[in-house]
């Protein structure tokens, strides 16, 4: 950019150079036409220089040849003088086009000096680049080399080893980018200062050419000037000294013909007076004689006075002609005018001179900084080659060892095919260990199953709206479908059970391991599915599902569940379905079937609901006496049941839950199939339980009453924590009997009952304590054996049992 404003800079100052010079010339043209006519003027003052008639009557033509002869010779001297003039002004015309021609050629020998630099620059510059690509090629190739080198050598010694070396690489490597960074800018700074150079080397030249130039044709302009005025001043000179010449020689004939005139008039008088005595005399020819020649002469001198006259005036005329030369003669204002505007011309060409000058003082400047910065990067060059040499020593040392991994190149590579082959059959290996692993987990929970192995699932649900806005985040982690870790301020716990279900999953999956249990129930095996956890941890979604019945739990899926097995084996059994619904509120058992029965209805609904007992059949199932039971011919009236009874559950808001159960709630469907052929009567029961959540106060804020409700559901766990505990450590002595809830669970929990156990937990870390209490407690439920069996009688004692009912109601019996 610097280049090309100074070039700019360069033909503005030609292109004005160019109007000085055209401006003198002009001038010198103008001062040439006025000599021009001056000589003219002097030539016509020559020649209107007529010679004065001859006074005397006795002067002959030889003296007018002669002055004629004369006039001649002045006037070739003159026309010698005005081509000589011209051919003057014809040389400088020549001189200045001349000097013009060279400035042209100079200017086109620089454009082309120009041209040729920018030539090889471009040349040089794609030599620099291919060179420099080739380069960098080399070098990535070289790179690459040492790169395999380096791995096979790593892959070879120890791990202490090959980290130092990886060091030493990383740091030979940033050394050598500082290197070539450092390289890369000097040689950039050398370019710059050697163009900076070139530039106000270029620069120097052209003004001092241009200052020389002008100079010169100032000088030229100034020794034109003063010969022309010195031959306008000659000039003015000889026609001032012939002007008086001739002014005298007038003089002179005036004069002398007025002598004669005097003395002709003086010759006439003594005439007169002989004549008249000669008159008197009688003669009178002499007398006319005189008169003649007076009479010419006075003639003669009347002509030369108006003669004189007019050469007076002529010569008057010639003067003021004169006076109009010299002042013709000095610089007209347009002239001086024109002058003025060479002279400030070449006062801004000054100025810019000088700007120039500054500019290129500056540039000076900036090469001086460039050079000592260029001084201090060859210092940190030097350093960096320094260091660069130090690590090259190091790596020549390391080459011995890449020698030896270059030997070991060839067993490695087929350890590498080893290695791969390995790989492979580990990898199938693997997979083939984590499908064993899986089924054999599988199998244990069949085998376990088998036994009547409580089997346990773990349910995570995912962060509430308000966890997430706390800020709270998830702690918890599932390795694969049976393990799940729980972080904790005391480090990170491992629990493993049946199953388990991350957030993600959705209530189809969850329903889908529990299908099997439903088949069980119809095939007349008691079953139980229960929820446990703390409150909010989503037991009751699980069981029952969402307010709109959009994603619905395992309740409303099993109603249908039944149904459809019934519909399925309808050819075979004859099926009869009922239902009770009773909820353990403040250690009391309420019937959710009878309306009121939460104990806040009528007398004899109370009175109802105090008459229910918790009892066990000879084959050890838990039935609930007193309680309603009510038919269901289709899984919708089953389900409209289960709704109404629900309506009467107790039920509050918390801090932690808007729809905290206050209870707990127990749904027992009766599924009885009588075989169409044989008769035999198979009695299975499905209970769905859906327990209260365990609370800590200072996170509910429960009021007074929620506080008491909290009080018992805490006790009520409490109690059945006792009997896991007792259960799982096989102690000869379970404490059924210390809640109801316990008694009501007495089957499902080392019963005769396949359990099936879900454990709810909260993902958010301000609960883990909660978290990890309620995986604690769901491990050792799993450790708890049931004694299942199905409920089955013949034909005959179902037919018995039948009669006892009937007699025990009142009805009558037919005999057969």
């Amino acid at each position: 950019m610097e280049l090309e404003g100074k070039l700019t800079l360069i033909e503005q100052l030609e292109k004005e150079l160019e109007e000085a010079q055209s401006r003198p010339l002009v001038a010198t043209e103008s001062a040439v036409a006025v000599t021009t006519s001056d000589e003219v003027t002097k030539e016509t003052e020559v020649l209107t220089e007529t010679p004065a008639l001859s006074i005397g009557l006795d002067e002959d033509s030889e003296i007018l040849n002669a002055q004629i002869a004369d006039l001649q010779t002045q006037v070739d001297e003159l026309e010698t003088k005005l081509r000589e003039e011209k051919s003057s002004h014809e040389e400088t015309r020549v001189e200045l086009e001349e000097l013009q021609s060279q400035l042209d050629a100079s200017k086109i020998e620089m454009d082309a000096q120009k041209a040729e630099l920018q030539v090889v620059i471009d040349s040089n510059k794609a030599s620099l680049e291919a060179e420099l690509a080739n380069k960098e090629q080399a070098l990535t190739e070289a790179k690459g080399q040492i790169a395999d080198l380096e791995k096979d050598k790593l892959a070879n010694v120890p791990l202490n080893t090959a980290n130092e070396i990886k060091k030493l690489k990383a740091k030979i490597e940033k050394l050598s980018s500082e290197k070539d960074n450092g390289s890369k800018a000097s040689i950039v700074l050398t370019a710059k200062i050697a163009e900076l150079q070139g530039k106000v080397t270029s620069l120097e030249k052209s003004l001092s050419t241009q200052k020389t130039v002008v100079q010169d044709l100032e000088v030229k302009l100034k020794q034109q000037r003063l010969e022309k005025d010195k031959q306008l001043k000659e000039m003015t000179n000889a026609m001032d000294k012939k002007e008086k010449q001739r002014a005298e020689e007038e003089r002179n004939k005036i004069s002398a013909l007025e002598r004669k005139i005097r003395e002709l008039e003086a010759a006439g008088g003594k005439g007169q007076a002989a004549g008249r005595g000669l008159k008197a005399a009688g003669a009178t020819g002499p007398d006319a004689k005189t008169e003649a020649q007076l009479k010419r002469l006075h003639e003669q001198v009347a002509a030369l006075k108006t003669d004189g006259i007019e050469k007076a005036n002529q010569i008057k005329t010639l003067q003021a002609e004169l006076k109009n030369a010299k002042a013709s003669a000095q610089p007209s204002a347009e002239e001086k005018q024109a002058a003025k505007k060479h002279e400030k011309i070449l006062q801004e060409l000054a100025k810019k001179l000088e700007v120039a000058q500054k500019k290129t003082e500056n540039t000076e400047q900036t090469l001086k900084k460039t050079e000592e910065e260029l001084k201090i990067t060859k210092k940190d060059k030097d350093g960096l080659e320094n260091d660069l040499k130090k690590l090259k020593q190091e790596m020549q040392q390391l080459g011995v060892s890449a020698a030896e991994g270059v030997s070991a190149a060839a067993k490695n590579k087929e350890l590498e095919t080893e290695v791969k082959h390995l790989t492979e059959e580990n990898k199938v290996l693997t997979d083939n260990f984590n499908t064993e692993r899986v089924l054999r987990k599988k199998y244990y929970n069949m085998v376990e199953d088998m036994k009547g192995k409580i089997r346990v699932y773990c349910r995570a649900r995912p962060l509430s709206k308000s966890e997430t806005d706390r800020g709270n985040t998830s702690i918890i982690r599932s390795p694969d479908e049976y393990t799940i870790h729980v972080d904790s301020t005391r480090g990170t716990k491992e629990f493993q059970f049946d199953t388990i279900f991350m957030p993600e999953m959705s209530q189809e999956k969850v329903f889908e391991d529990t299908y099997n249990l439903i088949q069980s129930a119809v095939d007349g095996y008691n079953v139980c599915i229960f929820a446990y956890g703390q409150t909010g941890s989503g037991k009751t979604y699980t069981m029952i599902g969402d307010n709109g019945q959009k994603f619905p739990g395992i309740a409303p899926r099993a109603f249908n569940r039944i149904f459809e097995l019934a519909e399925e084996n309808k050819t075979k059994f004859d099926f009869n379905i009922s239902v009770y619904m009773v909820e353990l509120y403040n250690e009391k058992l309420l019937d959710l079937m009878i309306k009121g029965g939460t104990g806040t209805g009528t007398n004899e609904k109370s009175a109802a609901t105090e008459k229910l007992d918790i009892k066990k059949d000879k084959k050890g199932m838990v039935v609930v006496a007193g309680a309603e039971v009510k038919q269901a011919r289709t899984s919708k009236e089953l389900y409209a049941l289960f709704e109404s009874g629900s309506k009467n559950r107790h039920t509050a808001s918390t801090k932690m839950n808007d729809e905290s159960s206050r209870s707990h709630l127990v749904v027992s469907i009766i599924i009885e199939s009588t075989n169409k052929q044989t008769g035999a009567v198979s009695r299975g029961k499905l209970s769905l339980v859906d327990l209260a959540g365990s609370e800590r106060v200072a996170k509910t804020g429960a009021t007074a009453e929620q506080l008491k409700e909290a009080n018992s559901i805490n006790k009520s766990l409490s109690a059945l924590g006792d009997v896991i505990s007792a259960l799982s450590s096989e102690q000869q002595f379970i404490p059924y009997r210390n809640n109801k809830l316990t008694m009501l669970m007495q089957d499902s929990l080392g019963g005769n009952a396949k359990t099936l156990m879900f454990v709810n937990i909260s993902p958010a870390d301000y609960n883990a304590d909660e978290t990890t209490i309620s995986l604690t407690y769901a491990s050792r439920v799993k450790l708890i054996t049931n004694d299942a069996s199905k409920n089955a009688d013949n034909k005959e004692i179902a037919r018995l049992k039948g009669i006892i009912s009937k007699l025990q109601s009142g009805e009558a019996v037919d005999d057969e």
